[in-house]
């Protein structure tokens, strides 16, 4: 079985060693969330779980395909030291010897016995550019429909781990698209995940097609996974670039897999922890353990129980935005909100109905209404992010016009730390940041006012209408709860 693993990583190194640049080009524009009943679901680039409530992944990779025996063990070791997701590796029959429907169940059961969002993933696809080895795997997520189905609250379905190694967007879309499709197909709702190209590497692949994986999916629920080893993570520039590119797409993103090193060089783990931490974004270490002796540094615990860490392994687990301090615990299995809710009065994706007027607002203007709720982000976090109609989303913006202003009613211990952020990929500025004129207090909260002119001065011009797509409540530092954001028409 070490065999097994260390040809597999191998071929990574070897592929990898010849990748060629990256290419930069348009990012690709958000589109709204369409939740998948009773289970996971895109809102802008935050991933909710079934309750509403962000959920941000803290966890490990475990290699069951290789190391069946000690998967229970691996999870619960997982889950004791703090992880709230396992992503777990599955074999389809083509490379590895293939996961039983039981097996399947099993590794199902005891993630959920021990608290954690379960990811399944076929390895048997990695870095292959053959779409007959990414069909077997849809093939086999099809034969297995019957696990993930009613798992909608606890499983997330990674179609297949690194297919594509070429370092080519255009035709990785063009599988993924397909794949989605199959398994809507197949009546499959669970939240999907997709690794970009390149042995998961190449994020550009998300950043220029991403869209179009994303569209293809009839539930818009589809996140998207970097590997961020020695070329997508090398250096805190690399990291931090890979993760904005992602994110610019409107879509959540994941670090799938990522080190402390690998076969060509560095991993700017820290930093990878850090941003994740900064822009909730979930990460996954690799792996828990059985690499093979050339790359046994990228085991995290010495033993399968996870009593003893190694030195990457208390960097992850321990480390100062490490699994132990920056992992919540999904709020499907503690009935409650881990680090947002939603009030009656709003929708999942955190956008209220439009009205006309309401006491909302402190000087008591008539107003339309963004959102109604409560919702919560941590520093350079947003709190709230709502979709105008353009893209299927709630709010018109021809509703934002001259003498009016933005009005968000929220709690932070520095209320000066809170901005609007307007976005557009429609002609607008990309992300246009806005400074509040006015603080006050009202309803026992904080509120903030945010100029019409300021607006357009910031967004660069007055027709939003047109160039509009996304609007979002930003929170510079610590933590912002937000309970109402509405436009304003002065008396």
């Amino acid at each position: 079985m070490v065999n097994m693993q260390t040809n597999i990583k191998a071929v990574k190194r070897t592929a990898a060693a010849m990748l060629s640049a990256m290419l930069l080009a348009l990012s690709m524009p958000a589109v709204p969330a369409d939740a998948a009943s009773n289970g996971f679901y895109v809102s802008g680039t935050s991933i909710k779980d079934a309750n509403g409530n962000d959920f941000v992944m803290r966890g490990v990779n475990i290699a069951h395909a290789w190391y069946s025996s000690y998967t229970s063990t691996s999870i619960k070791g997982a889950a004791d030291n703090g992880a709230n997701t396992v992503r777990v590796v599955v074999a389809d029959g083509k490379k590895w010897s293939k996961t039983s429907k039981s097996d399947l169940q099993n590794i199902v059961n005891e993630c959920k016995k021990n608290d954690l969002v379960c990811i399944l993933e076929v390895h048997d696809a990695t870095g292959s550019d053959n779409t007959s080895d990414l069909n077997a795997a849809v093939n086999y997520w099809i034969e297995n429909k019957s696990v993930l189905q009613g798992n909608e609250k606890y499983v997330i379905l990674n179609i297949a781990n690194e297919w594509y190694g070429s370092w080519n967007g255009y035709s990785w879309a063009e599988g993924n698209k397909s794949a989605v499709k199959s398994i809507r197909n197949a009546g499959i709702n669970n939240m999907i995940m997709v690794d970009c190209a390149g042995w998961g590497q190449y994020p550009d692949s998300i950043k220029d097609y991403g869209k179009s994986v994303f569209n293809a999916d009839s539930k818009k629920n589809t996140v998207f996974s970097i590997h961020m080893y020695e070329y997508a993570g090398g250096n805190s520039s690399t990291v931090k670039k890979n993760i904005d590119n992602a994110l610019g797409i409107g879509v959540p993103v994941v670090i799938g897999e990522f080190g402390g090193q690998h076969t060509n060089g560095d991993v700017d783990e820290a930093t990878i922890m850090s941003y994740c931490t900064q822009k909730n974004v979930g990460y996954l270490g690799w792996s828990w353990k059985g690499n093979g002796s050339d790359l046994s540094y990228l085991d995290i615990a010495n033993d399968w129980s996870g009593t003893s860490l190694t030195s990457w392994g208390n960097t992850l687990i321990n480390g100062s935005n490490g699994i132990k301090k920056t992992s919540k615990k999904c709020s499907v299995f503690t009935g409650s909100s881990s680090s947002s809710s939603s009030s009656s009065n709003s929708s999942s994706s955190g956008n209220a109905s439009s009205s006309s007027s309401s006491s909302s607002s402190s000087s008591g203007d008539p107003y339309v209404s963004l959102f109604w709720g409560q919702s919560s982000a941590g520093a350079w976090g947003q709190p709230v992010s709502v979709m105008t109609t353009k893209n299927g989303g709630s709010f018109d913006a021809a509703n934002i016009k001259k003498n009016g202003y933005f009005y968000v009613e929220y709690t932070n211990s520095n209320r000066n730390q809170i901005e609007l952020i307007l976005q557009s990929w429609s002609g607008g500025s990309g992300w246009a940041k806005v400074q509040a004129y006015e603080f006050g207090s009202a309803n026992g909260h904080s509120y903030a006012k945010f100029s019409y002119n300021d607006c357009v001065n910031a967004f660069g011009t007055s027709n939003f209408s047109s160039y509009l797509d996304q609007i979002h409540v930003g929170c510079m530092k610590n933590t912002t709860t937000v309970y109402s954001v509405c436009y304003c028409y002065p008396n």
